[in-house]
């Protein structure tokens, strides 16, 4: 009789890490789940006109349920998840700032400013939610230009 219960145990161990290994596989065909570097396309009159993966042949949210809603599809949006970086810089070196409508889905440690520095990086610290935000580069602040970041856990 032990040993019928040591065959059940090996039986549910091994069931077990055949299940582990299945849901692996269906969440590596989710959105990547790594820190992301965007750059800021400035334009010849200073002016930000997009916003793009900083390697541009891939797509972060190729593969996921957001991929029509957000990924090459959607409007200069990255998808994240929390506790993971994003980083922002500008095509021509120019300052910057982030203006998030309502909540920013960083801790308030972040600066959203770059003042003298090529980059802003943040560290995701949210739930799920979609946050819309302005790019203002200081060679043209009377404009600005609207990308999104999406964050699911």
């Amino acid at each position: 009789m032990k040993r019928l219960n040591n065959n059940n145990f090996y039986v549910l161990v091994a069931a077990l890490f055949v299940s582990l290994l299945s849901f692996n596989a269906i969440s590596a065909q989710g959105f990547k789940k790594n820190s992301q570097e965007l750059l800021i396309q400035v334009d010849i009159r200073g002016c930000a006109f997009d916003v793009k993966l900083e390697d541009s042949s891939q797509d972060n949210c190729e593969g996921s349920d957001l991929q029509n809603s957000c990924g090459k599809n959607g409007k200069d949006c990255v998808c994240m998840t929390n506790q993971k970086f994003i980083k922002w810089t500008t095509s021509n070196g120019s300052p910057f700032e982030l203006v998030f409508d309502g909540d920013a889905p960083f801790s308030n440690n972040c600066g959203l400013k770059s003042k003298n520095k090529k980059s802003i990086r943040c560290k995701i610290d949210s739930a799920d939610g979609e946050f819309i935000y302005e790019v203002v580069v200081k060679s043209c602040p009377e404009q600005t230009y609207d990308p999104r970041i999406v964050v699911r856990t």
